[in-house]
């Protein structure tokens, strides 16, 4: 390969194409220029440790020797070829097989190579990424800013607006409770008052003593109205203890079975055995029963059937009691408002009882609820957990 390179052409010839190849060798971003004879034999190059070696078989240079331009590129760190051992490391290089054709017949009679390293195109790359990085940073670290304002803002709004809710509906309930309570009073004090102005004026000792008993029940009914409201807005925070359910609801009903004879109403009891034993805070729970129960009485002057029932609900782990009575029922509009505190459909009532209940079986992490018909009665559904 080098001596044809040397015996075929003239040293005039070899000068100057040793001059064009140096001179594309020394240009900006080459970091390699070869020149292969027909075999595939570095007959040329800037680095004369190459000149002489074959690197067939080589895949481009065969196709340049075809007389077709050839380009690949590669790593200096990964080579694919032997000859790719450049003398310093580069991210990327292309290499270029360009077919040297012979004057009078275009005949191929060899291949110079040339290995072009974009240096400023690798520049642009790595200032476009840092570019990219800066931009994707700062555009974050923007984007965070802002988020972070709008959720401060937001949360700031919400707090102002969770006060004001909360001062409207204090109100709100302030008014609605000193409505209920003004309601209830108005009768009693009236009463008291007009018994109070007969007792002046009145000589009979025994209508003194009729007006003065009136007094009495009117203050008594005032007294009972007071601890029902206090009851509401102080439930009890004692702790919670095993009790058996059939005891307390027996003990509960005992006191209404007089007054039950007197207005006709004729008792059901149903209780499970054995008892269920239940978490419960014993006062508060015995409290709800009893002002429970004393609706249904409530909701049949003309008589009828009170049924308290219980049964353990293996399934869900609760205990669950029922109150029916055959009173006058609810109507579907009132069903919506019965929990509501300071919503009655008595008229004496002053609407904490059944409020008081719902607070009292959410403490317990029971429910409850009601199904009615008006005209058909009243059905109370009190779950609470069993112990276990």
């Amino acid at each position: 390969g080098s001596s044809y390179f040397h015996t075929v052409v003239s040293n005039e010839t070899k000068s100057f194409f040793e001059s064009i190849f140096k001179q594309i060798a020394t240009m900006p971003e080459v970091a390699r220029a070869n020149v292969y004879d027909t075999s595939g034999t570095v007959i040329w190059s800037d680095e004369d440790r190459l000149i002489g070696h074959n690197f067939m078989p080589n895949p481009e240079l065969i196709v340049a020797l075809s007389g077709t331009l050839a380009v690949s590129s590669g790593e200096s760190g990964k080579p694919a070829k032997g000859e790719h051992v450049l003398d310093k490391e580069v991210p990327y290089f292309e290499e270029i097989y360009i077919p040297i054709l012979a004057r009078n017949s275009n005949a191929v009679v060899g291949v110079f190579e040339v290995y072009k390293v974009p240096l400023l195109l690798f520049q642009s790359i790595q200032k476009g990424t840092q570019l990219v990085w800066a931009s994707a940073i700062l555009g974050g670290l923007f984007l965070y800013v802002s988020l972070f304002w709008i959720a401060r803002r937001a949360s700031h709004v919400i707090a102002q607006q969770q006060v004001q809710l909360l001062e409207s509906e204090t109100m709100a309930v302030v008014g609605e409770m000193a409505s209920a309570v003004a309601h209830g009073i108005r009768n009693p004090l009236a009463s008291i008052r007009s018994s109070a102005e007969v007792s002046l004026e009145e000589d009979d000792l025994e209508m003194l003593h009729l007006s003065m008993k009136d007094i009495i029940a009117e203050v008594d009914r005032l007294a009972g109205w007071i601890r029902e409201l206090l009851s509401y807005v102080r439930v009890s925070n004692g702790a919670l203890s095993a009790i058996s359910l059939n005891e307390v609801v027996r003990t509960t009903i005992d006191p209404f079975k007089q007054p039950m004879k007197k207005k006709n109403i004729k008792m059901v009891l149903d209780l499970e055995e054995p008892t269920p034993i239940i978490e419960a805070d014993e006062v508060p729970f015995r409290q709800m029963l009893v002002s429970l129960i004393a609706n249904a009485l409530e909701a049949m002057p003309k008589g009828g059937e009170l049924s308290v029932t219980n049964h353990l609900i293996k399934k869900k782990g609760q205990a669950e009691v029922r109150i029916k009575d055959t009173g006058v029922g609810i109507s579907e509009g009132q069903m919506k408002k019965i929990f509501k505190p300071y919503f009655t459909t008595k008229q004496n009532g002053i609407g904490v009882g059944l409020a008081l209940a719902k607070r009292i079986m959410e403490r317990h992490r029971g429910t409850i609820h009601l199904m009615s018909q008006e005209g058909q009665g009243t059905t109370v559904y009190l779950q609470i957990p069993a112990s276990k």
